[in-house]
């Protein structure tokens, strides 16, 4: 029996033998006469079909695509608002180039403006565009103009084809492309971009139609068309490939980010299945007309679909065995992940929460509260506090103390951006940042009873110190704030005033590693507690304010409000989530050290997460544990006493002692002998 080879040579496609499938949409059977006659005109219509990619860009670019290639390449054609999430090394960026030059030379006057936090990044696309237009002599032949072919500029690069072009620009801050107008925009690595500058800048590149008075046109005829009952999906579906058109494409990020958030808007908006009621939920109120749920769409490609032979699966297995399984199931798995694998588990900060579902018990008592602005007279509590004012915030976080448990009550943020804010609106008199800054310290004091003040000694630790024991910054009934009196002599313990400062030392391996242990100690036994977080507790804290959740906005807290403390707990939670703990070194004297994932900044470089809220928890707590969770010291009990003030008695333990001595020689064993 003869072994037909061809089987085994064509076995990525994963179809058998291909000799004996029926194609039943063989554009080459059933030719019309005009398809005979002009067969140039047939091989047109074939390669512009999204189905036929496959063979448009084998026949053009010496390009062979893999079947899953070819149908993210037809969504991407189809959809008006495609996501694409897929796993590093799967050619995102190679994807989207080949889309870009198929849209230009298929559809003449097409307009692509691509971008990325970076121009590294947008400039990557663009690079594949090259790539595509040298090693294609068809393609060249084809434009072969002086205008057509890539052209690189300093602060763009430009590919024309014809009356079409693609432009690959930096997103910066969004002042530099401000202005452009296109059909179509991608934006690459979205997890590094600015939602703000996405939203505000990059949307409104395709905000003008790609022509607009036969758009006006076509929209009449369609409202005309569904009077009359004529309109039809297929009619729809022609409709929807004329349109403008926005791609969002990149390695999944944190849960907590904007990325995820567009990622579960779509998913919303695609369960919907045109739902009128869902979709009046995801809008939170009218559904914008001609809105269209079908016009969205989420590719995601994971490492395990991806085909066998596509990645090097050594590299891949030494990324799972050697990076966080968070950042692995981000880049690889493409999944959105909330980093419940680092130091400070998700389900562990979630189990330390109020809430009367399921209460935490501590003696025997349910423990049920709410955030606080204003403390109790008879309780005693902690601050926290991380002075940072640039890259991160000003934070303060207080604990209340009680015999048993400590609860977190109360956190506040702020920066220099927000501190201007505020003296526009007049809410401040302090003239310097880090006076504002004392200023708040000392409101509080007013109403949450101060036991210990906890603050980062470096940085503008020192300029918060200064200013709370500054005469020219009382008010009435105020003292002067000190560091606390210690072993070591200080030229400030001589000083009037309170003495409750503690200058923490975040430099000191011992001290961090201590107060980190000792926090999810404190976590794991329940004895700190979060607030009661709800959407009842939230909607009572609105309703106070006249607010309305979707307008709160965490970076424009300029009136310390209710609302606004509840959702700067939940912020010090995620951050929580995000604190992983590594180690200096592989040596011998390594040390631990905690701190957040490394991150792609705006600008395309590497950064971290905020973690103030975190680093402020650390201190009060740790400040807490010291004070009423410390070891007792052992209590030795003084032998022998006057004979004047002794009893006059002759009962009682003649021995103190381990009881396995006690206990026998205290039962009168041994007897004296008496002259």
């Amino acid at each position: 029996m003869e072994i037909n080879k061809s089987i085994f040579d064509d076995a990525w496609l994963g179809l058998g033998d291909l000799d004996s499938l029926v194609i039943n949409q063989n554009k080459m059977i059933h030719r019309s006469k005009e398809d005979i006659e002009n067969p140039d005109l047939h091989l047109m219509r074939i390669i512009r079909q999204p189905q036929n990619f496959g063979f448009t860009c084998k026949l053009l670019f010496n390009i062979e695509l893999h079947p899953i290639q070819i149908a993210i390449l037809e969504e991407f054609w189809t959809r008006p608002f495609p996501m694409f999430i897929a796993s590093r090394g799967f050619g995102k960026s190679f994807l989207m180039a080949l889309y870009c030059t198929l849209r230009c030379m298929l559809q003449p006057g097409t307009k692509i403006v691509v971008v990325g936090a970076a121009f590294r990044q947008s400039k990557l696309v663009f690079e594949y565009m090259e790539t595509i237009w040298r090693n294609s002599p068809i393609l060249r032949s084809i434009f072969n103009g002086n205008d057509d072919g890539p052209r690189r500029d300093v602060d763009r690069c430009t590919m024309r084809l014809g009356d079409s072009w693609t432009i690959a620009v930096p997103m910066g801050d969004g002042s530099k492309i401000r202005g452009l107008r296109a059909h179509i925009i991608i934006a690459d690595e979205f997890a590094s971009i600015s939602p703000d500058i996405y939203e505000t800048v990059v949307s409104g590149f395709a905000a003008v139609s790609a022509n607009p008075i036969q758009n006006v046109k076509e929209e009449a005829k369609k409202q005309a068309m569904m009077d009359a009952g004529l309109w039809n999906d297929e009619l729809e579906a022609v409709q929807i490939k004329k349109g403008n058109q926005a791609i969002i494409a990149g390695t999944a990020d944190y849960s907590f980010k904007h990325f995820a958030q567009y990622w579960r808007r779509y998913k919303d908006i695609i369960n919907s299945k045109g739902d009128k009621h869902k979709l009046s939920e995801i809008f939170k109120g009218e559904v914008p007309d001609n809105f269209n749920w079908k016009d969205y769409s989420i590719i995601r490609i994971p490492y395990e679909l991806i085909p066998k032979g596509f990645m090097d699966d050594k590299q891949i297995s030494r990324a799972k065995a050697t990076i966080h399984s968070g950042i692995y199931n981000m880049e690889y798995a493409a999944c959105f992940t909330a980093d419940s694998d680092g130091f400070f588990k998700r389900s562990l900060i979630e189990s330390c929460v109020s809430n009367e579902a399921k209460p935490i018990i501590i003696n025997g008592n349910p423990i049920l509260f709410d955030i606080n602005t204003k403390g109790n007279p008879d309780l005693q509590y902690v601050y926290g506090i991380d002075p940072a004012s640039e890259k991160d915030n000003f934070s303060i976080v207080i604990i209340e103390l009680h015999k048993d448990h400590s609860r977190i009550v109360y956190c506040w943020t702020t920066n220099r951006h927000n501190f201007k804010d505020r003296q526009k609106t007049g809410l401040v008199n302090e003239y310097d940042f880090y006076g504002f800054c004392a200023r708040k310290i000392r409101n509080l004091m007013r109403v949450f009873p101060t036991q210990a003040i906890g603050i980062d000694a470096q940085g503008g630790g020192v300029a918060i110190e200064e200013a709370l024991h500054d005469p020219s910054k009382l008010e009435d009934n105020e003292q002067l704030i000190w560091p606390v009196i210690e072993d070591k002599p200080k030229d400030t313990d001589t000083q009037s005033g309170l003495h409750i400062l503690h200058l923490i030392q975040f430099a000191r391996a011992d001290w961090t590693a201590q107060a980190n242990h000792g926090l999810r100690k404190d976590l794991e036994d329940k004895v700190l507690v979060f607030p009661r977080f709800d959407q009842l507790s939230l909607a009572l804290a609105l309703d106070k304010e006249n607010k309305d959740i979707l307008s709160s906005d965490l970076s424009q807290n300029l009136y310390d409000s209710e609302s606004e403390c509840i959702l700067e707990i939940e912020e010090l939670k995620n951050e929580l989530t995000t604190i992983v703990m590594t180690q200096t070194s592989n040596g011998p004297n390594a040390r631990d050290r905690w701190d957040t994932p490394d991150v792609k900044l705006a600008n395309g470089k590497k950064g971290k997460l905020r973690k103030d809220r975190y680093s402020a928890l650390l201190i009060a707590n740790m400040l807490a544990r010291q004070m009423f969770r410390s070891l007792q010291p052992i209590e030795y009990d003084v032998i022998g006493s006057n004979l004047r003030v002794s009893p006059n008695s002759n009962t009682g333990n003649l021995y103190k002692g381990p009881s396995w001595f006690t206990e026998a020689a205290n039962n009168d064993i041994y007897k004296g002998i008496y002259r």
